[in-house]
């Protein structure tokens, strides 16, 4: 839902917002949602299979601005319904607790003034986040900004029914996160939960997730055979979007491609950033068979492709962190780096905190995933970093989470 959009309901659904504090909340009612309401995937999706398989007690309730996901979720069982539909307005002006990926935005923010509010965050910041990024948004409290602009900013942020400040409770994967969390949000206070992400538990067995196949793999598998999975995933880019070319402009020639993946028995995934859909291949002509660009439709959730990843490829993107949990190699491809640190810093050295080798191009990476696929000498390193970033290396996020959600409800 584009933000001008966002503005214009706010003001549209102001009596419904003021209404939304004063109407009885039931505990028991959970609203789930991701993704700009696009899709159901992240943290709150693996949160809400957890909730339906172990509490039947809590009504856990899905809600999409999309009717397609409403649509299959419905067909598979569960409840969900469109967030701006009179269900969605009446379930979240009940609901206990609200859980999102992103924003408010993700489920119908509209109607959830008094409902304890679930951040359960998009990544570890590796990033600059908030008021520590150079490219700050106008609502965000910092003081250093002048002193009548943060008093609008904290003003605005506790009206506003989708402010990133009205959150009760934040999720962070360890100390260190939570640390970084606390800077970019110019937070003192008792929200910051170091539990895990909910989604990470799908990257291990867990017997309450009745399928954790990847159904795009399957596919995939119906029309050729491989030993090893290689997929890259690259961050979004905020500037000059429809100008930076990550394959052809970099040497990525779908000839070579072909010829080493055949020769490895591989297959090579691409899936651009859901905010950086440019981003692709789709315009160098045929792709062969083992090239592959699922669209989000096709794979919304990336989690059941990174559990069967053999080698990541990825730039700036924080899913590394998670990837690390599995301690399988990673090739960084941080082609663009000086531009990229001219629009977005980082917290940390790139070098130090990215525990694999460093590609200029797409000739240099086919190189490095034969020499890694023979030679893993990474494993130290990663290890290092996970353990510096990953709090948890188990299947429990979801039930840390749980616990924390029940006991603030509690209170």
């Amino acid at each position: 839902m584009p933000r001008v959009v966002r503005y214009l309901l706010s003001i549209a659904f102001l009596p419904i917002y003021c209404i939304s504090f004063i109407v009885p909340r039931n505990r028991n009612i959970w609203v789930f949602g991701s993704w700009h309401g696009e899709k159901f995937a992240d943290s709150p999706k693996y949160l809400f299979l957890y909730v339906k398989r172990n509490y039947p007690e809590i009504r856990a309730i899905w809600l999409s601005h999309r009717a397609r996901v409403v649509q299959e979720l419905t067909r598979e069982g569960y409840e969900a319904y469109k967030a701006l539909s009179l269900k969605g307005f009446l379930y979240s002006l009940r609901a206990g607790c609200t859980i999102v990926s992103h924003s408010q935005a993700d489920i119908n923010g509209f109607a959830t003034g008094k409902a304890k509010k679930i951040q359960l965050c998009h990544g570890t910041p590796l990033r600059t986040l908030g008021c520590d990024s150079s490219m700050k948004a106008f609502l965000m409290p910092d003081k250093r900004k002048g002193k009548v602009r943060a008093t609008i900013a904290e003003l605005a942020n506790k009206v506003y029914p989708l402010s990133l400040f009205r959150y009760d409770v934040l999720t962070a994967t360890s100390e260190e996160a939570e640390e970084k969390l606390r800077s970019g949000l110019r937070d003192n206070t008792n929200r910051l939960y170091v539990t895990g992400y909910p989604r990470n538990d799908a990257l291990f067995d867990v017997d309450w997730l009745a399928s954790n196949q990847c159904d795009y793999l399957d596919n995939i598998k119906s029309k050729v055979s491989f030993e090893y999975v290689i997929t890259y995933l690259p961050t979004w880019r905020q500037f000059s979007e429809g100008d930076v070319d990550l394959f052809g402009g970099y040497g990525f020639e779908v000839s070579e491609a072909k010829q080493m993946l055949e020769s490895l028995n591989a297959i090579f995934i691409t899936k651009t950033h859901y905010g950086g859909k440019k981003l692709n291949l789709a315009s160098r002509g045929e792709l062969p068979l083992r090239v592959y660009i699922p669209s989000d439709d096709e794979l919304p959730d990336i989690y059941p492709l990174l559990k069967k990843t053999d080698i990541l490829i990825t730039d700036y993107s924080s899913v590394y962190f998670d990837y690390l949990l599995l301690n399988r190699p990673i090739i960084f491809a941080a082609f663009d780096i000086e531009e990229y640190t001219r629009g977005k810093g980082f917290y940390y050295d790139y070098d130090e905190v990215t525990p694999g080798p460093k590609a200029k191009d797409w000739p240099e990476i086919f190189r490095l995933i034969r020499e890694i696929i023979e030679n893993d000498h990474w494993k130290q390193e990663r290890e290092a970093v996970c353990k510096r970033f990953n709090k948890f290396r188990d299947n429990e996020n979801s039930k840390r989470l749980f616990e924390t959600i029940r006991e603030i409800l509690g209170k």
